[in-house]
Formats: C-alpha cells, sequence, structure tokens
C-alpha cells in the first residue's frame, strides 16, 4: 500500500512538472539569403535570442528552421531579429541601410513586398508586413 502511494505521488509529481516546464516549438520561415556569410549571420542574430533551441538556414531551400521556447519568445522576435541583421523574410523587410551595408555576394534579389507594406513605411527602418 504505501508503494503505491509513493508511486502515485512519484508520478504525480512529474506530470506536473511535465506541464509547467518549457514547452518548446519548432517553425520553418522563407529566409532571403545567398551565402555562407549569410548562413552565419542568420544563425547568429537568431541563436542571439537565449530561449532559442537551435537554429538553421539552409542555403539552398533558403528556409529557416527554429526550435524555441514557447514561453519566453515567438516567432515574430525572431524573424524581426533576421531582419534587423540585414535579411528580408516571411515577416519582416529589411531597411534600406542594413541590407546596403551587406558585402556584395550577400545582396539578394530582394523581393516586391511592396503590397504588404504599409502605406506609410519608412523603408529605413524594418517593416512587419502584412
Amino acid at each position: 500500500m504505501n508503494t503505491i502511494i509513493k508511486s502515485g505521488i512519484l508520478f504525480l509529481s512529474i506530470f506536473l512538472f511535465s506541464n509547467f516546464s518549457a514547452q518548446t516549438k519548432t517553425f520553418k520561415a522563407k529566409v532571403e539569403g545567398n551565402c555562407g556569410m549569410c548562413k552565419e549571420r542568420i544563425e547568429t542574430a537568431v541563436k542571439a535570442d537565449k530561449h532559442v533551441k537551435s537554429a538553421h538556414w539552409s542555403m539552398t531551400k533558403k528556409v529557416l528552421t527554429v526550435s524555441y521556447d514557447t514561453s519566453k519568445t515567438d516567432k515574430k522576435a525572431i524573424l524581426k531579429s533576421v531582419a534587423e541583421a540585414g535579411h528580408d523574410n516571411e515577416m519582416f523587410r529589411a531597411s534600406d541601410k542594413v541590407y546596403d551595408d551587406l558585402d556584395s555576394c550577400c545582396q539578394y534579389d530582394r523581393p516586391d513586398n511592396s503590397k504588404k507594406m504599409g502605406k506609410n513605411t519608412d523603408t529605413k527602418q524594418v517593416c512587419e508586413l502584412k
């Protein structure tokens, strides 16, 4: 009987701990870039967030895969940091200044996101795409 009670308490403790521990989520996002320097810059920008568990950008597919703690950060914050590093993605457009400062090999053909940008968008800043 005593063993059953101890087992029940142990099971309940594990169940409660797993529900309150960090929740990890993974997403994939389209991120523009060209070369190995882009890969390093993109992954470094993402990993600067200490709540990111892992980040991998595929140079051939131009897809970023990120695993992160959902209780501490989110996809929007992560992709904004990528745009701040100079790389357009599905949610944000990098500022023209940051993009222009990239090495020539890193300057990708920018997609025309004019329909997704707000009417009063300042291209000197990172802008959110709608």
